[in-house]
């Protein structure tokens, strides 16, 4: 069978997929096949013998998608929460803000958490009280990648090709 051919047995078989509806009644019918993809097709006839026919193609894939979208931005959420406390730190060590401060102090202990791993690793160059830490760079460089890595894994583990497609159409019939 030649691929015209086939195109036209398919288009064919969606045509006559629905019997048309008794005048003033309707017609539907859902098929969904194994990769998730359903498709409603009904038919409404009303007395005066108008006919409105509609075939909506849902793709259950396409809104698992819409999940993963939704698991990635709370991934970059936490980057940025983290990233944003550590660099906050960078920034008060460079102005050499009080530490006796409250809110600074918040700052350098919540932070603190996430740098542990890197403290040590290179030396942090200082002129007085202004400090300059590479490690805090460092690590909010890596926390970057490390979200970066787990968005990528996540999207190719979960994610599958999706397909969305809709089509109304009325005609009168005589």
């Amino acid at each position: 069978m030649s691929p015209e051919d086939e195109t036209r047995a398919i288009a064919r078989n969606q045509r006559e997929s629905v019997r048309p509806a008794p005048p003033g009644g309707q017609a539907e019918q859902v098929v969904q096949n194994e990769g998730g993809v359903q498709r409603r097709e009904r038919v409404v006839t009303d007395g005066r013998g108008s006919q409105h026919y509609e075939r909506v193609v849902r793709d259950v894939a396409s809104e698992r998608d819409a999940a993963l979208v939704r698991l990635s931005q709370l991934i970059w959420l936490a980057l940025a929460i983290v990233d944003g406390f550590i660099g906050l730190r960078v920034i008060f060590k460079l102005i050499a803000a009080n530490p006796g401060n409250a809110f600074a102090a918040f700052i350098y202990n919540v932070s603190a958490w996430f740098l542990g791993p890197f403290f040590g690793l290179t030396g942090s160059p200082a002129a007085g009280r202004v400090v300059l830490e590479v490690p805090s760079i460092i690590a909010m460089l890596v926390y970057a990648l490390i979200a970066w890595a787990v968005v990528k894994v996540v999207w190719l583990a979960l994610s599958r090709p999706a397909t969305r497609g809709a089509s109304t159409y009325d005609r009168r019939i005589e």
